[in-house]
């Protein structure tokens, strides 16, 4: 995968069981890397419009290399591994492509990043 500049990719959390730390518990997860730390947002609220789960369960990441993705990958297969509950992340780009991951009790971090890398291989293979 090659950024021509710098992108955001869109992380959102469904939770199986409503849980509001969820994004937050992910959010953490993935300040916790250097390369991701200051990459890390929540979208902005739109004041006039009721805030829906999907934008309150939502993160935003700056990439603008493919190791920042790769670290990306790495932290979500992490963050998923240790997860008690079943979740579901979805990642989506600024030019239309996402992947759903749906993990159940996944505790095989090898399995978790080989679904990610797979998505993130299939898009870029769409995209070149």
């Amino acid at each position: 995968m090659v950024l021509a500049s710098q992108e955001t990719i869109t992380l959102s959390v469904f939770p199986d069981l409503p849980s509001a730390d969820a994004r937050r518990s992910l959010a953490s997860w993935l300040r916790s890397e250097d390369r991701l730390r200051e990459k890390v947002t929540a979208p902005p609220a739109d004041p006039s419009d009721d805030v829906s789960a999907e934008v309150t369960d939502s993160l935003l990441v700056a990439v603008d290399s493919s190791v920042v993705v790769m670290v990306l990958v790495q932290a979500v297969a992490g963050w998923l591994t240790h997860r008690r509950d079943d979740v579901t992340v979805r990642l989506a780009g600024p030019d239309g492509w996402s992947a759903e991951l749906d993990v159940r009790r996944a505790r095989d971090m090898d399995e978790v990043t080989a679904l990610i890398e797979a998505a993130v291989r299939a898009q870029a293979a769409q995209e070149g």
